[in-house]
């Protein structure tokens, strides 16, 4: 891992001032378990917790996918970023100066980092426009006509931009930033028929849209009077993917992370009027459907997720289009539906937010909603039509894993369609095997386990020294080349490199420098965060020391004989002579006597 020209003076004082569980706990939901804090992991999909955090050793592990390592280490895998960029962004939080680390990592890092200098510039430049007397009066008063008022706007950001074919162009360029620049940030289209570019923003409202990290990454724009589209988004660029996005989530991640729920909307107005409206725990699709990533994003915050789309067929597809990606995730979502000609900017600002909070609690769940709008469609069709809508309804009850669950909704559709239960019930089987289980989807995994099979005696001293069970005395024992895991003999060595004068092992300063270790960091976390008993841990020290010694001594042994054997067949009589007397003394060692001479262990 590259630490560019950052001091390890200035990262030691990032990671003593920074802590883990609040800065983890932006990102991820956790609750206390005793001594620790655990979670839903923010790497791959689960629905029971064993992301796990310990403020006092100052590390995660995820006990499901093996991620695990300090402050750093989580930033960097959930922000993306480097190490120099996540010791500066994190030194700048804490108020502590982190100097330039020198050379960026790589032409689309160096391109990463010139836009987003640029995509603040042009925010602050959308907003000059807003204010100005002539140029934004007809964004200002469309925005007065949503009841969008001053403080929101500025807690958004929210400008305009010109209706003008290079307004924005001719603004930047002003600041020194390239047309290469602007064409990469997604700020400009390059002109079909002619040389040169124009705006892709013109005359149209201006949502910024901020990542997690502070970071402006794109825009969105609201066209002012008719034109087409009506929402035009940045394309994706180096700093934004609509499909991995949800706007405003910076400013609802902690009120989600408060309540342990999210309200997903399609529009950057209904985002903004639930966040006016004092629901604050609101974010909003980018012109996109849900997909995996946004899914996998909510889960680090969220246990519970309410679907507010629009009562249209659109807004209908779009719920139903979400039950693949939430079903079985670990996240209840419930859907809530809006009165016919409401849409969640106007039905917050007239009925306010009791009003939506009463809808969400009669709200049904994802699978109630998807079951409801296939029953809907059954009972209004024919004799045939309800037959054929009975798989389409055994299919969206195959999705659920709880058995339990399954036959009481298999109950309540057999009344709803008139058809007998064990009708269902015989039919139900019969699909699921001719459709086949759909294999459950990958998990991204961590790095790979070390293997104990055989030698738990490594992973026992291991564990025990990392607890700090081990004395002076046996820490001396410890030799690196003793294990056969090449992660312990990592910790072993770096042990050995962390002894204070009394020759005991500086546990936080050991697990400061091995937690992001690419061998053995995972490994560190894993052992640091279990909580294994031993009967008699003094005894069960003895017993490891001892096995670790007679089976290095059994190696070393096997290997004399093997180079002695090579050495005779080669005819190398000096090296074989030397190599003899080696395996005898080995052999009168551990027969408790003195050697008394040679003899040969190789036949001729």
């Amino acid at each position: 891992m590259g630490r560019g020209l950052i001091s390890e003076d200035v990262i030691n004082q990032v990671r003593d001032r920074a802590d883990i569980a609040e800065v983890v706990g932006h990102h991820v939901s956790l609750t206390r378990a005793g001594q620790n804090l655990k979670g839903l992991c923010p790497f791959h999909q689960e629905k029971s917790p064993s992301f796990t955090v310990s403020p006092s050793r100052q590390i995660f592990h995820c006990f499901g996918c093996g991620a695990g390592g300090s402050v750093f280490t989580f930033l960097m895998r959930i922000t993306g970023a480097n190490f120099p960029e996540t010791v500066r962004e994190l030194g700048q939080t804490l108020g502590i100066n982190v100097p330039d680390s020198g050379p960026s990592a790589g032409p689309q890092a160096a391109q990463a980092s010139r836009l987003e200098p640029l995509n603040q510039a042009v925010t602050a430049w959308f907003q000059q426009n807003l204010r100005d007397g002539v140029t934004g009066a007809t964004a200002r008063d469309y925005l007065a006509s949503r009841g969008i008022h001053a403080g929101t706007i500025d807690r958004f950001e929210i400008g305009c931009a010109p209706a003008e074919w290079d307004g924005l162009i001719k603004a930047l360029s002003k600041q020194d930033f390239s047309q290469s620049d602007l064409a990469a940030a997604g700020l400009t289209v390059a002109r079909e028929h002619a040389s040169g570019a124009y705006d892709r923003f013109r005359a149209r409202v201006m949502f910024p849209i901020t990542d997690l990290r502070k970071r402006v990454v794109g825009f969105g724009g609201r066209i002012l009077g008719e034109g087409t589209p009506k929402y035009l988004n940045s394309p994706d660029t180096p700093l934004f993917k609509k499909g991995q996005t949800l706007y405003a989530l910076d400013l609802a991640r902690e009120a989600v992370a408060r309540l342990k729920t999210v309200i997903v909307v399609e529009g950057y107005f209904d985002a903004v009027a639930l966040h006016q409206a004092g629901l604050t725990h609101t974010v909003a699709t980018l012109g996109t459907a849900l997909t995996a990533e946004h899914i996998q994003v909510l889960r680090r915050f969220a246990s519970k997720v309410v679907l507010l789309f629009d009562p249209d067929q659109a807004g209908v597809r779009a719920a139903l289009r979400g039950l693949d990606l939430f079903v079985n995730s670990g996240i209840g979502v419930k859907v809530v539906t809006l009165p016919a000609g409401e849409d969640p900017d106007t039905y917050v600002r007239k009925e306010g937010p009791e009003a939506f909070a009463r809808l969400e609690e009669q709200a049904p769940s994802l699978l109630d909603f998807s079951l409801e709008h296939s029953l809907s469609t059954a009972e209004s069709g024919t004799i045939e039509g309800r037959i054929r809508s009975v798989d389409d309804v055994l299919r969206i009850l195959q999705k659920s894993e709880h058995p339990i669950e399954r036959e009481e909704r298999i109950r309540v559709v057999a009344e709803r369609l008139g058809i007998s239960q064990q009708r269902l019930i015989e039919r139900y089987p019969a699909l699921v095997q001719s459709e086949g289980r759909r294999p459950a989807a990958a998990q991204s995994i961590g790095p790979t386990p070390a293997t104990f099979k055989g030698v738990s005696e490594e992973r026992d001293l291991v564990y025990l020294l990392l607890h700090g069970h081990l004395t002076p005395a046996d820490v001396q024992r410890l030799r690196p080349e003793a294990f056969s895991v090449p992660a312990c003999r990592s910790l072993v060595e770096a042990a050995l490199n962390h002894l204070d004068r009394d020759g005991r092992v500086g546990l936080r300063l050991l697990l400061d420098a091995v937690s992001d270790h690419p061998d053995c960091g995972s490994l560190a976390t894993e052992l640091s965060m279990r909580e294994d008993h031993f009967d008699d841990v003094r005894a069960h020290v003895a017993g490891c020391l001892e096995t670790l010694d007679r089976k290095q001594a059994e190696a070393v042994f096997r290997d004399l004989i093997a180079r002695l054997k090579a050495a005779e067949r080669e005819g190398r009589v000096e090296d074989a002579r030397m190599l003899n007397a080696q395996v005898n003394e080995l052999r009168m060692q551990k027969a408790g006597r003195p050697s008394t001479g040679m003899l040969s262990l190789v036949k001729e």
